[in-house]
């Protein structure tokens, strides 16, 4: 299986956790990597008296030099010879410059880091990570800057489902992407009106699917419940000891988008571990 990873750079530390996550990925698979810089020329005006510890680029030979040296420590770092790691550099916004370049490079998978949870408002309103996630349909894994990577370690994964069939597809990806990792899934649905508002045929429908379906895949399937999904997600990650939690985003009309909280930002500003959208 060949698998094409593409991981968005801006030289900062946090960076480096996602190229990291990436490489434990492709040790699995034929796969390339390509790791992208979008530049955008330095301002003057963008000075300010903020330290920095990482390189402040003011060109795009600047930029291809510290590319470089990311991609030799990647290959240093890359424990298959299957892996082939390219460098990108595209010029303009990363909100805009990255989902043009996946719409002509078509990742399996998008892997960014994020330094979103515990930063300011300013910041968390405009996260790169989220304006991505938001507006490209390729699957993307956003894996947190302070997050402790363990190689070795992707034995369990919640995906968070309502069981419906519109979540097979992205069921399938995920199989797809951890398949060749001893990884049990623990697919879960939030009921928000307890244990007496379960819907037991549905998920012992999903749960007949997904065992004749991924015969050679350990997978159960449950409900939680909980004052809210945030809640009962993050107890659920702490008491089986989620390493990854992936969802599904799905579109909405404009009045339910008004009515209702974006989850993936609720999610993805408040929880500790790795995170993987797929697009619906």
């Amino acid at each position: 299986m060949y698998i094409r990873f593409l991981v968005p750079i801006n030289f900062e530390p946090y960076t480096i956790n996602a190229i990291n996550y990436c490489l434990l990925l492709a040790q699995k698979f034929q796969s390339e990597i390509t790791l992208l810089h979008a530049y955008t020329p330095y301002l003057e005006e963008d000075q300010n008296d903020e330290p920095y510890n990482y390189p402040k680029i003011t060109s795009q030979q600047e930029a291809g030099n510290e590319l470089e040296k990311i991609k030799q420590q990647a290959i240093a770092d890359s424990l298959s010879e299957g892996i082939i790691i390219k460098t990108k550099i595209i010029e303009g916004y990363p909100e805009d410059a990255i989902p043009e370049f996946c719409n002509s490079y078509h990742p399996d998978l998008v892997i960014m880091g994020t330094k979103s949870k515990g930063e300011t408002i300013k910041e968390l309103l405009g996260s790169v990570t989220l304006d991505i996630i938001n507006s490209i349909h390729f699957p993307v894994l956003a894996v947190p800057k302070d997050y402790d990577l363990n190689l070795n370690k992707l034995q369990n994964i919640l995906f968070l489902t309502d069981f419906c069939q519109c979540e097979y597809t992205s069921l399938h990806k995920l199989i797809r992407l951890i398949m060749s990792f001893d990884t049990m899934i623990h697919s879960v649905q939030y009921c928000n009106g307890g244990k007496e508002k379960a819907d037991i045929d549905l998920l012992n429908e999903y749960a007949e699917y997904c065992t004749s379906t991924y015969r050679n895949q350990r997978m159960q399937s449950e409900y939680i419940y909980g004052e809210d999904i945030l809640q009962a997600a993050n107890e659920y990650i702490k008491n089986t000891d989620i390493d990854l939690l992936a969802i599904t985003r799905k579109k909405r009309n404009i009045i339910s988008k008004l009515l209702h909280p974006s989850l993936t930002k609720t999610m993805l500003f408040n929880v500790d571990i790795p995170m993987l959208f797929f697009h619906q």
